[in-house]
């Protein structure tokens, strides 16, 4: 590489490096702006599932709101019984709504290592649900003297 090559890659670099640090501020701010609009989308998919949900078994007992770059919703459900016909009525009516058709199966799911768990001395407290780009679940079991 010549000494001509030489300072033109290392003005490309510093020029690289000053437009990267003026992004910080502006990424911030549309990041901001992302979170927030993806919050109140997850938001309103989230509340319009829950009639669905509980029709299909799972009650709503709390839910937490996490703020980062991807915010979340943490939804704390409690199993309860529903029949076949229940399950299937509840699929139909989040056929449209991908977040809660994603919350409904992840939530059949553990349900059946529910009924497949038993620890004597301890119950399931409630199913966990991560409502976010990709949904997870925790069971969250405790002592029968902690209920």
């Amino acid at each position: 590489m010549s000494p001509k090559d030489e300072t033109k890659s290392q003005k490309t670099l510093v020029e690289h490096a000053r437009g990267i640090a003026a992004l910080p501020g502006e990424k911030l701010a549309e990041l901001k702006a992302f979170g927030a609009e993806k919050l109140e989308q997850t938001m309103a998919a989230f509340l319009n599932a829950l009639p669905a949900l509980r029709q299909a078994g799972y009650e709503l007992r709390e839910f937490e709101i996490e703020l980062g770059i991807t915010p979340k919703i943490i939804a704390h459900f409690m199993p309860l019984a529903a029949s076949d016909d229940e399950i299937a009525a509840a699929r139909e009516a989040l056929r449209d709504n991908k977040i809660g058709a994603s919350m409904l199966s992840v939530l059949r799911r553990a349900g059946d290592v529910h009924r497949q768990v038993k620890v004597p001395g301890f119950q399931c407290a409630h199913m966990e649900i991560d409502v976010g780009v990709i949904p997870a679940v925790r069971l969250r079991y405790r002592a029968d003297d902690a209920i």
